[in-house]
């Protein structure tokens, strides 16, 4: 199943290469949907993916990103279930990235654009 995913990234990337010379960059991406309720903004439970993107772009990714930052995803999800150490059935949501981007950090002049200055 293909899924974009708008998140912070919830820890600095790992990146590693395989013993057969494929680059790997994983990282934790953690997603927090919001409804309005009448003027109020809601945060729902946040939802947790491990992300992982092979190749070059594992390299690139690995440089670019740090915890915190916020990204967009897209590739295929798959869900995998184990065994916790409490003994526990969890399930695990993996994200296998064919692109990830760096959305821009808000600052002061970001929030204070008027939105004649916004082209949509």
């Amino acid at each position: 199943m293909n899924i974009s995913v708008k998140g912070n990234v919830g820890q600095n990337p790992e990146f590693k290469v395989s013993k057969s010379g494929t680059q790997v960059c994983s990282f934790s991406l953690a997603y927090t949907p919001r409804k309005k309720q009448g003027a109020e903004w809601i945060d729902g439970e946040t939802m947790w993916f491990r992300v992982v993107q092979f190749g070059e772009k594992a390299e690139q990714l690995a440089d670019l990103i740090t915890k915190g930052d916020a990204v967009i995803v897209v590739g295929s999800l798959s869900q995998s279930t184990y065994q916790a150490k409490d003994g526990s059935e969890k399930t695990s949501l993996e994200i296998t990235a064919t692109d990830v981007g760096v959305l821009p950090k808000k600052t002061q002049s970001n929030r204070s654009s008027r939105k004649e200055d916004v082209p949509w």
